[in-house]
């Protein structure tokens, strides 16, 4: 047996078995897993070539040498990924040249959802000292063959480039199914790929800007194996996690949501764009798919004969121009394909009284309207922009600024000068009205005559309920552009503040002060406002930045913001001190466990463990719901594990629905139920009676029908904060201080873990049982018992209704009743109950206003639910 096929291993050697039939011979395995084979396929194609494991020792000399080069590196050795997810490390491999870098990871366990290595993880521009710059916001693609990608056996140098030839990285090994794709989406999916011998080759040329993408696999059988007959119903498929931090522009189409056949997918970003592309320029084609951030496209597949070895040249990554946005991956794309460059055009954006506007977007046109490019100005207005020699037409985009028609410019011209109509500007100051303290706060901005809206292709997307600005200010001073007219201005601090709602006139070329005092009219005192359940770019369905996320939690109130990344773990606080805001709000870690077939989990409190894969996210493949939970409260820190979203339309991300909890029983027959968990967040983004029948029903079945105390949260489950403010359902978590400034980790978990929280929609409720027993409480049990019940708002919310819940039936509903005068409001309900017979009997209550949370959060029910006291 030859040593190539000896690397096979012993789980190699079953899996070519499967496949080696119609060859013509047998594989026999001996004990050792070292096997003898009867003649079948010609054996020097039953594995791919393997190459030197170091490379080149100096990669760094590439560029003074006019070479390409390849090395397996150190990760000290080069900066990392700007975003700061996917990482760099020892004995990862560099592809680098004058121009352009690449990393190759190694044979390793995969930050991200690829998890077997062997993919490119950076995509970087090479600096005058032949280093990487640091530049990369390349994130993940999966190179799949079905749902199939290589899990290396080894990743390999092939040749370092020294001969001043093309650097070439092999990864080789079976064709496996990515776990949770197979578990997603396999029904839908051809596995005759599975298992399969395969090889990526990563080919980077001297002087190149882009790495070429060969991959083969061995086929072993006597039949063909086709991964697409056809381009559009090709089985080679680019799956692109890049969304988070990365604009999708396709060729025609601009920003908007991608459909069709385009010369090349890019990826824009402030740092450095980048693009996928066919072999030698060719097209690349939208898959359909476009799920949760993640983003299908097509391959043009290939054929192998039988009993053959097959490698082509599969895609190409092109790397753009640092800042220079598409417009500069336009022309790393045509140089890289030896195309023509197109026509510079330079010129300047400016306002009406001629002066430069600094970031804004010029967006190229063609002359029937097909979206071509797009750049931004400099500090003084200025751009440069690169058109094909045709007549288009240039459009200036800025939020605030007038829209505009933009400037049609013929097939020959090279410079264009672009201008705003007249606009003016708000300014807003907002202290808090006793001591003059500059508030975080959120200032929205209505236009009262609607705004022209932005076309998708330009990709900045509009606010939300025709709103021109949504400004998170921690300083509760911003100057905004407006266009002239009238304008309503809202200034607010979430649930606890009162707000300021004016229309104002601003004319052409002025400045209207708004000057505002918020009067903190809800006392919260003893307690800390919470959302456990908050996404930023470090998850693959969101693209808001973190310090947004953590701006929106201040400018709303919110005490406690915690980071609820699928798969990642961070931290808000760090944020929250870089903005010196250590006053106003504390970030601890969490994440969303998230499997892709029983549910979606909430950890708070778990640390980061950059050493480990996903930054010590927990590791859920191939678990039970049993060793999930266990192994999340074993861990040192001993995290709060909440149910998510417990109830849905999609049972892989709802876990009561997935196991078909029966509300008749409080149980499940489904090997997957299991009841270690913590909390159950029964609010998610919504309201008590959005979720009556649903997982309200089911919680309330659990304390029905099981000794354990199962308490509720309600969190946000923020994604894009245009749409989904941070804080929105909020849990209130009764620490016995109310400075954020105190508040640590281990507080906010012992309050998820012991109940110790009433949820607000905002309103604020506080319970008072026997004996000074408040939620969370178990106390022992009497005829009766008594309750004062006291809720808060601001004056601009609703609140007129107290529901009284005993053992999970309502058993009274009456007024709140008002006490005081304001300015906010506040209602103190006497509820005596009567306690049904039984060993246990529980109590929570239910307050709830009229119409929504308009002006702050329209279509936002205002509510407030307590946990249970118990009575045994």
């Amino acid at each position: 047996m030859s040593s190539r096929f000896r690397l096979l291993g012993v789980s190699g050697l079953s899996a070519l078995s499967a496949v080696l039939g119609g060859c013509g011979g047998e594989l026999v395995v001996d004990d050792d897993g070292v096997g003898a084979q009867t003649p079948v396929c010609d054996a020097t194609i039953l594995l791919f070539e393997t190459g030197d494991a170091n490379g080149h020792a100096d990669p760094f000399g590439a560029a003074a040498a006019n070479q390409a080069r390849a090395s397996r590196i150190d990760a000290s050795q080069v900066p990392q990924p700007a975003h700061g997810r996917q990482r760099i490390e020892d004995g990862d491999f560099l592809l680098i040249n004058d121009k352009v870098a690449f990393v190759i990871e190694g044979k390793d366990i995969s930050d991200g959802y690829g998890r077997f290595g062997g993919e490119v993880i950076a995509a970087d521009r090479v600096g005058d000292d032949g280093h990487p710059l640091g530049l990369s916001y390349f994130l993940e693609t999966l190179q799949l063959t079905s749902l199939d990608q290589i899990n290396p056996t080894s990743v390999t140098v092939l040749n370092d480039g020294s001969n001043g030839e093309a650097a070439v990285v092999r990864a080789t090994g079976p064709l496996t199914g990515i776990p949770f794709l197979i578990d997603t989406f396999g029904g839908a999916f051809p596995p005759q790929y599975n298992d399969l011998i395969a090889a990526y080759d990563y080919v980077l040329e001297p002087g190149a800007e882009k790495l070429v993408v060969r991959f083969g696999f061995i086929n072993p059988t006597e039949y063909a194996v086709d991964t697409g007959l056809n381009f559009d119903g090709s089985w080679n498929l680019f799956g692109f996690f890049q969304g988070s931090q990365n604009q999708l522009f396709l060729p025609g189409l601009g920003f908007a949501e991608p459909q069709g056949e385009r010369d090349y997918v890019g990826f824009d970003n402030d740092s450095l764009p980048f693009g996928y592309m066919g072999p030698q320029g060719g097209p690349i084609a939208f898959a359909g798919i476009s799920l949760g951030g993640f983003t299908v496209f097509n391959g043009e597949g290939q054929v192998v004969e039988p009993c053959a070895q097959s490698m082509i040249d599969d895609h190409e990554i092109v790397v753009g121009e640092p800042g220079r946005g598409m417009d500069g991956l336009g022309e790393a794309v045509r140089r890289a394909n030896g195309l023509p460059a197109w026509r510079e055009i330079t010129g300047t954006v400016t306002d009406a009284a001629a002066t430069g506007i600094d970031t804004a977007y010029v967006h190229v046109l063609a002359s029937d309207g097909k979206y071509i490019t797009r750049t931004k100005t400099d500090a003084t207005g200025a751009f440069t922009v690169h058109a094909p020699n045709e007549a288009v037409t240039l459009v200036p985009q800025k939020r605030g600024y007038p829209s505009s028609d933009g400037v049609d410019i013929d097939a020959s011209s090279e410079t264009a000068a672009l201008s705003f109509t007249e606009n003016g500007f708000i300014h807003v100051v907002a202290t808090e009205a006793v001591t003059g303290v500059a508030l975080p706060v959120r200032i929205q901005v209505i236009p009262s005559e609607a705004m022209p809206e932005t076309p998708a292709a330009f990709g900045d997307q509009d606010e939300a309920n025709g709103r021109l600005w949504q400004d998170f200010s921690i300083t509760g001073d911003s100057r905004l552009p407006v266009p002239p007219g009238n304008h309503r201005v809202i200034v607010s601090r979430g649930y606890e503040w009162e707000l300021s709602d004016t229309t104002i006139d601003v004319a052409a070329g002025a400045t209207v002060e708004v000057p505002v005092t918020l009067v903190h009219s809800v006392a919260t005192t003893g307690a800390l406002s919470g959302d456990f359940h908050i996404h930023s770019m470090y998850s693959a369905d969101s693209n808001d930045p973190v310090i947004k996320k953590v701006k929106g939690a201040l400018a709303d109130g919110l005490d406690v913001p915690v980071s609820s990344e699928h798969e990642w773990i961070i931290a808000f606080q760090p944020y929250i001190e870089a903005l010196g805001m250590t006053a106003w709000a504390y970030g601890p870690p969490g994440e969303e466990l998230t499997t892709f077939t029983f549910g979606h989990f909430g950890v708070v409190g778990i640390e980061p463990r950059p050493e480990l894969a996903n930054n010590g996210a927990f590791d859920w493949l191939d678990k039970s719901a049993d060793e999930i939970f266990d192994g999340v409260r074993a861990l040192p820190e001993k995290p709060a594990l909440i149910v998510n979203h417990p109830s849905g339309d999609q049972p892989f991300q709802a876990y009561f629905t997935k196991v078909q909890l029966d509300n008749a029983t409080g149980t499940s027959p489904d090997p997957l139920w299991s009841d270690r968990f913590d909390a159950i967040e029964v609010f998610n983004d919504s309201s008590f009676d959005s979720n009556r029948d649903r997982s309200v029903a089911a919680w309330f079945s659990l304390l029905n029908h099981t000794d354990k105390k199962y308490w509720a949260v309600g969190s946000s489950d923020s994604h894009q904060i245009r749409t989904s403010p941070v804080g929105y359902p909020r849990s209130y978590m009764f620490v016995g201080y109310d400075e954020p400034a105190n508040a640590t980790t281990a507080d906010v978990r012992d309050s998820i873990v012991q109940g110790r929280i009433t949820i607000s929609g905002g309103l604020f409720m506080t319970v008072a049982g026997p004996g000074a027993s408040a939620p969370g409480d178990t106390i022992a049990k009497t005829a009766t018992a008594d309750f004062t019940v006291s809720v808060s708002c601001p004056s601009w919310i609703g609140a007129d209704t107290l529901e009284v819940i005993v053992n999970g039936e309502t058993v009274s509903t009456e007024p709140l009743a008002p006490v005081g005068a304001g300015p906010g409001k506040t209602f103190v309900n006497q509820v005596s109950v009567t306690l049904p017979s039984g060993p246990r009997a529980w109590v929570l209550f239910h307050a709830k206003g009229p119409g929504d949370l308009t002006p702050l959060h329209p279509g936002k029910e205002p509510f407030a639910v307590s946990n249970p006291i118990f009575f045994e």
